[in-house]
């Protein structure tokens, strides 16, 4: 089974923000950039199953900039067997969209024939929830939101909330 895990390039948690002097955003100019936190537990997660025998190919995904290429390295080192990049955006201060991610990921899980998606419960930049959850509608498949734990039973995920 491919397990597909999206991986998301944000602002490190560490790191103290600056606005910009106009108010316009916050500064980002020599700012650490790293993968959001819950989308490592995922690409962890991942890769617990693939140890175990439940899962054979493990795919890291990002879409934005390209220098989004550093974090699909770090899920590289973590233990995913490839990754994907897709450019979707030449600017750093620009956000793509929930739904246009999830319409990006079902394309790539058909693609690929992924058979289970791993996603962070949520961006540490947005707090938005929501691709997970659009494309878990755009593919027709069940979901489980915060899970806590997660077994393969067969053909079957069995999750804990």
């Amino acid at each position: 089974m491919k397990v597909l895990v999206p991986v998301k390039r944000v602002i490190d948690y560490n790191v103290k923000v600056r606005v910009k002097s106009d108010g316009s955003g916050v500064d980002l100019a020599n700012v650490k950039m790293s993968m959001n936190p819950f989308d490592e537990i995922a690409v962890e997660e991942a890769i617990r199953l693939k140890e175990a025998g439940a899962a054979d190919e493990v795919i890291a995904v990002s879409i934005g900039v390209k220098q989004a290429q550093e974090t699909l390295r770090t899920a590289l080192a973590m233990g995913a067997d490839w990754a994907i990049l897709v450019v979707a955006a030449n600017d750093v201060h620009q956000d793509i969209e929930p739904l246009a991610v999830a319409k990006i990921l079902a394309k790539i899980v058909e693609e690929e024939g992924a058979r289970l998606v791993l996603s962070g419960k949520q961006a540490i930049d947005n707090d938005m929830n929501a691709t997970g959850q659009m494309l878990s509608a755009l593919l027709g498949w069940s979901q489980a939101t915060f899970a806590s734990d997660l077994k393969i039973e067969g053909e079957h995920a069995v999750v804990t909330r």
